[in-house]
């Protein structure tokens, strides 16, 4: 056991005692600092710890068997000394380290001098050996300390940029997400969808460089390049039909697949941009039953892509085939609009054109017929009477033309008792002066057909009329109304003369009416189908298919 000045108290016991004190109290108020600052490393601190609980475990193990000899209290004294050092280079610099060891060896020198008793250079030998020691401890500490110091701080900031990398490119997303949903022009649209998912694989750690983005979208002659990045000049104009490899997979199952080895697939092979591309993400465009096309992406790095990737791009392409399905919707709207403006505005020249034709031609001869009856008053009151008769029929049929076209612009009893009733008052009204026979044939239709659609069955039989009235020169017309499992259907049938319905229709761009045009486009606003079977010679046959709602 090693001696002491005051050996009724067990100095040895004392220090191990003493040593556990800081040692339980380091991790308590280094995990509060940590909480409170937030800027300590408990893992080194961990470390520490249990290195100085082994130590001081030895320690008392060595003083509670009675084995500490004069060397071992050397030992660990010199051992507390270096700890101190080192602390003071850990927690301050190399600086704090060697005032330490100066101060130190200072009283350990004063220590010597005041107990030797004569004074020399070998009384301080001790003391500048422990400076020497405790010098280069700290120096190394010190050095060493500074550039884990240095090595954390590098650390830290690289970790800083890529989080600030990484949040800018979240915002990016976001942003561009939300102008995506909100987006309603076609080409915006697939353009933002394939930035984005590549932003977001770049933000799962692929670089760049490595990626390459293509939209393909259905056209006349397969899927054609919508949008692209990376791509080189020759594959923009590609088209492939996706029929093969893992498009048609993709196009065939549904939902979104990865792909290796993209020179050995049928059609991606075409595309020279691809061939080194290792590895590919292919997801459909589709929406209920509306399949716009895929997108892929794909890495010159091999087995990088997995179901982390394959779900981050197959969610932006869900909401952009929302997005895309918006746009559609708008066009057709727009499209709807515009058709609407040009029903109206032919509907508004059709009536000039039957105004002109019909009561305004009538009104005249009425004008011309009563000034040659003033004549005949002198020169043959005879024929008075028989020019009267005449005028007078020729005036009834005027009003019943003039009447017959405000109730078709206009059949309230359409609103009021539906459409049997309304086709069987406009057919009455034509027979009274038409020179040919009109069969009607109608069921029940209750309220199977709503308003639009019925309004829409009436104005096809009202032109298809006209246009037999006007060409046809027939004997016979059939109008059938009737109820075929889910489907409305109306058919207008005369036995004249006939037309080349493909003709007529390409001539359109050269002529001033629009009427067999009308009868296709107003069956498509209530999801309709007008078909037109003619030829000359064989008479004509409307036929209006419209599906009823469930």
């Amino acid at each position: 056991m090693a001696k002491t000045k005051f050996p009724h108290i067990d100095i040895d016991r004392m220090i191990c005692a003493l040593r556990w004190l800081p040692l339980l109290l380091t991790p308590i108020l280094a995990y509060i600092g940590s909480q409170t600052l937030g800027e300590i490393d408990l893992t080194l601190v961990l470390v520490l710890v249990i290195g100085g609980l082994v130590y001081n475990a030895v320690a008392t193990a060595m003083v509670y068997f009675g084995f500490f000899p004069t060397a071992a209290a050397w030992t660990f004294l010199i051992l507390d000394v270096l700890f101190s050092v080192l602390e003071a280079a850990l927690r301050l610099d190399l600086t704090a380290a060697l005032a330490g060891a100066i101060i130190i060896t200072f009283t350990d020198g004063l220590g010597l001098a005041l107990t030797a008793a004569t004074i020399s250079l070998d009384t301080f030998w001790p003391a500048i050996l422990g400076l020497t020691t405790l010098s280069l401890t700290a120096g190394a500490a010190g050095v060493l300390i500074e550039q884990i110091r240095q090595t954390v701080a590098r650390a830290r900031d690289e970790e800083l940029l890529a989080l600030q990398r990484s949040n800018e490119r979240a915002q990016a997303i976001y942003k561009m997400s939300s102008a995506l949903s909100a987006n309603l022009d076609y080409e915006q649209t697939m353009d933002a969808t394939l930035e984005i998912s590549l932003m977001g694989l770049q933000e799962l750690g692929l670089p760049e460089e490595s990626l390459i983005g293509i939209m393909l979208l259905y056209g006349g002659e397969g899927l054609y390049v919508a949008t692209e990045r990376h791509l080189q000049r020759e594959d923009k104009t590609r088209v492939v039909p996706g029929q093969e490899g893992i498009i048609a997979q993709v196009i065939s199952e549904g939902k979104a697949a990865i792909g290796r080895n993209l020179f050995r697939d049928p059609e991606l092979s075409q595309f020279v941009s691809l061939r080194p591309c290792r590895s590919v993400i292919v997801v459909p465009l589709k929406v209920g039953l509306d399949l716009y096309g895929v997108e892929l992406v794909a890495t010159t790095l091999a087995g990088v892509f997995g179901e982390e990737h394959k779900e981050m791009v197959s969610s932006v392409c869900t909401q952009a085939v929302v997005a895309l399905q918006n746009a559609q919707l708008y066009l057709d709207l727009r499209q709807e609009r515009d058709n609407i403006l040009d029903q109206h505005e032919e509907a508004r020249a059709q009536l000039a054109r039957d105004l002109h034709d019909g009561p305004t031609q009538s009104i005249s001869a009425i004008a011309m017929r009563l000034n040659y009856v003033k004549s005949l008053l002198h020169r043959d009151p005879p024929r008075v009477r028989k020019e009267l008769d005449e005028l007078e029929a020729l005036a009834r049929r005027t009003t019943r033309e003039i009447r017959t076209m405000l109730f078709t612009l206009r059949p309230k009893i359409l609103e009021t008792q539906g459409l049997v009733a309304a086709v069987k008052q406009y057919v009455d009204k034509v027979q009274e002066d038409a020179d040919f026979k009109i069969h009607l044939q109608a069921v029940e239709l209750g309220d199977a057909l709503d308003v639009n659609a019925q309004t829409v069955a009436f104005n096809i039989i009202e032109e298809a009329m006209n246009n037999i009235k006007k060409h046809a020169h027939c004997q016979n017309v059939g109008i059938r109304l009737a109820l075929k499992s889910d489907v409305f259907i109306t058919q207008i049938q005369d036995d004249g003369e006939g037309f080349d319905v493909e003709a007529t229709l390409a001539s359109y761009d050269q002529r001033g009416s629009l009427g067999l045009l009308n009868l296709y486009e107003r069956a498509q606003l209530v999801e309709g189908k007008t078909e037109i079977v003619s030829a000359p010679g064989k008479g004509t046959t409307v036929t209006l298919m419209i599906p009823l709602k469930k």
